[in-house]
């Protein structure tokens, strides 16, 4: 009785074998359709499976199992959000990393494809089925795509705990899951060891599936199984609907539509996470095709330029945009910051302890870069531009805002919390997913990543491209500033904020709708508006890919009039060219009409006719501790712009009238001896 059950088990796995991997490269008898195959063994399921006296494995193993030690996948992600590491694989039945191990047996390069234990009841001992197209020890070789080797760190994990429970809670108290579905969607598998559920090889791969890679997914093509199995297990908030979800251009690798379309088109959606991810073999982390920008550059492809994707020659072509191809803009290209971007990067900011210890944060002084999940999160980015909706000029937003875009949702950011006025914030509170652009901008452009400034708003650091000294924007747009731009909030919050010609607070009234240009003119005082508003690409209007990535030029100001505070030919801005309407090219005029402010427009003769602009304005005109971005004498650089080795503000003391009078403003030291602005009346904004 027992030999008929064995024998009726073996006739069931045999009948299995032939119904299910007779056509695939699981098949390595000598009828197998696939390269790696025996010499003359005819038995299919003998180089896997055994009837009687198993070996340690399941189910009824026949494999040596390899002895090898791995190298485990890891990343400051799993570490940073304290989830279980990857456990070294077990050799024994029942325990985490069993089964992965069996897999391992062929796949590690480390055991004989024929290294079977029994055969028709007969004990191989160092016997081995003799093979084809293996190497002389009868290993797998390396070269194949099969090949798996030793070292782990750069595929999928295995023997790793599945636990969709874990999460990390940032300053502001919003929340970042790992991002795992609650039970895997079938048919994808986990495995239980003592009441905790694992991921195993054979989780996606079914072994004995007639199926393209051994996938358990099959919905279509391999593209599409590839992307239905990540989202399986990943659930990416937001993903759904999103760019890489719904994006229908297609690659015109053939390689790709071979492949992974089976011969048709595969598009960005039917590939989703594949266009960026791959579980084994991987270039970049988390598992990214390429290392980095490279793999937003050319997905799938051998190159950018049949790839539907962010490369040159792409469908969205941003790598031509950035630095080398243009002269300023955000390094992402540069070989220096490789590698140092890490998912929650954003949490260990300047000062800050980092996990795991001497790994990267957000810090210039050892963690700078620019990459582009600094600005987007691939699997929440929406279709279309950053405020794709643009006025008639072609260069901003028609509803001006300061709230995220499509393209930049779900990108993790800072909040900083507000001084008193002209002061750096000591505190900074990170978010998962930034509300604000000003958030995303404020991760790098602020004491969170810059340290400690040395004197105002100025900090260590000199940019590289225009070797200027950078400063701390948060300390720029404190709201409580006597003048800022409206990027955190609307001038007239501003003032709420702080009472309207309060020592504390802002000073001069917003401007007036005819002193702003569309689409400023409207709602006056109750607008915000984007750091990209100012800086961008060279040819927004005519269909560059809108935002800050690179520019030829200085500051990647942006719009129809690009020079800020020189002219093309060196020299420097003057109300006479207000007066004259000269000031073409003159960056200000974007947005602002000067000729409607009194002041700009002088007709005294002589020296007094032209005044430039620096004279009395900052150079770097984000915010300032006095009204109307005007600057006083003792200010630094580069607040204080330094014309060919002279400091030009004038002032001592300035205070915003409705009526500008004489003695509203306080310049001894200004053109004609001070005749004019020589008396201190007091009263004059402080400068701290």
């Amino acid at each position: 009785m027992f030999i008929r059950k064995a024998t009726l088990l073996f006739l069931s796995l045999s009948f299995f074998s032939y119904a299910g991997i007779e056509n695939t490269l699981h098949n390595l008898s000598v009828t197998g359709p696939g390269n790696i195959k025996a010499v003359s063994e005819t038995e299919i399921c003998v180089f896997c499976h055994i009837p009687h006296h198993e070996q340690e494995g399941t189910p009824l193993w026949n494999r040596k199992m390899p002895t090898s030690v791995y190298t485990l996948y890891d990343s400051e992600f799993i570490q940073r959000i304290n989830y279980p590491a990857p456990q070294q694989l077990s050799e024994f039945e029942g325990s985490p990393g069993i089964i992965s191990r069996q897999c391992l047996s062929c796949h590690d390069g480390t055991v004989a494809i024929g290294a079977v234990y029994i055969v028709r009841g007969t004990e191989l001992g160092n016997t081995v089925i003799q093979m084809q197209n293996v190497n002389p020890d009868g290993t797998l070789p390396s070269t194949l795509r099969t090949f798996i080797g030793t070292d782990l760190s750069v595929h999928h994990p295995v023997a790793v705990e599945y636990n969709p429970s874990i999460q990390v809670t940032f300053a502001d108290g919003t929340v970042k899951t790992v991002e795992l579905a609650a039970t895997p969607s079938p048919p994808i598998k986990l495995y239980n060891y003592s009441g905790k559920d694992y991921v195993e090889c054979t989780s996606c791969h079914d072994p004995h599936k007639q199926n393209k890679r051994f996938l358990r997914v099959d919905v279509g093509n391999l593209a599409q199984d590839f992307k239905q199995t990540c989202i399986s297990c990943h659930n990416k908030p937001g993903w759904t609907g999103s760019a890489h979800d719904t994006q229908t251009l297609t690659y015109s690798d053939t390689n790709v539509t071979t492949v992974y379309g089976e011969g048709a088109p595969v598009s960005v959606a039917d590939f989703g996470c594949g266009n960026c991810h791959t579980p084994h073999r991987s270039q970049g982390k988390p598992l990214l095709r390429k290392v980095e920008e490279a793999t937003c550059f050319t997905g799938a492809a051998s190159a950018s330029n049949v790839a539907p994707c962010h490369g040159a020659g792409g469908a969205k072509d941003i790598e031509s945009l950035l630095p080398p191809n243009k002269t300023y803009g955000h390094p992402v290209m540069d070989a220096l910051y490789q590698n140092i971007h890490t998912p929650l990067d954003v949490l260990y900011g300047s000062g800050v302890p980092r996990v795991p210890t001497g790994s990267f944060g957000i810090e210039f002084s050892d963690s700078k870069h620019a990459e582009c999940m600094d600005c987007h999160n691939p699997h929440k980015a929406k279709p279309g531009n950053h405020a794709a909706t643009a006025d008639t000029s072609g260069w901003y937003p028609q509803n001006p805002s300061n709230a995220v875009s499509n393209v930049l949702a779900g990108v993790y950011g800072v909040e900083p919390v507000w001084p008193q006025r002209w002061t750096q914030p000591s505190t900074y509170n990170t978010t998962a997913e930034a509300q604000k652009e000003y958030q995303i901008c404020m991760k790098c452009h602020s004491g969170w990543a810059l340290g400690a400034v040395t004197t105002d708003c100025v900090t260590t650091f000199t940019s590289s491209q225009s070797g200027i000294p950078l400063t701390d924007q948060s300390c720029e747009f404190n709201p409580y500033n006597r003048s800022a731009h409206p990027v955190v909030m609307t001038t007239n919050e501003m003032g709420t904020l702080s009472g309207w010609n309060q020592a504390n607070g802002r000073y001069a009234q917003p401007l007036t709708n005819t002193q702003v240009l569309p689409p400023w003119d409207a709602n006056v005082g109750n607008q915000t508006m984007y750091c990209t508003d100012c800086h961008g690409t060279d040819n927004e209007a005519l269909g560059d890919p809108r935002g800050p990535h690179g520019s030829t030029h200085q500051f990647m100001l942006k719009g129809p009039n690009t020079n800020w505070p020189t002219k093309p030919d060196g020299t420097l801005y003057t109300t006479g060219d207000v007066k004259a309407g000269t000031t073409q090219g003159l960056f200000c005029t974007n947005c602002h009409d000067l000729t409607q402010a009194a002041v700009h427009m002088l007709t005294r003769p002589g020296a007094m006719y032209s005044i430039a602009c620096v004279k009395c304005h900052i150079a770097v005109p984000h915010g300032s501790p006095v009204s109307r971005l005007l600057g006083y004498r003792t200010m630094p650089e580069p607040y204080n712009f330094n014309y060919n080795g002279t400091l030009q503000l004038m002032m001592d003391g300035f205070k915003w009238n409705t009526v500008l009078n004489n003695s509203d403003v306080y310049a001894p030291a200004c053109g004609g001896g001070g005749r004019c602005h020589n008396w201190n009346a007091g009263g004059y904004d402080s400068y701290p």
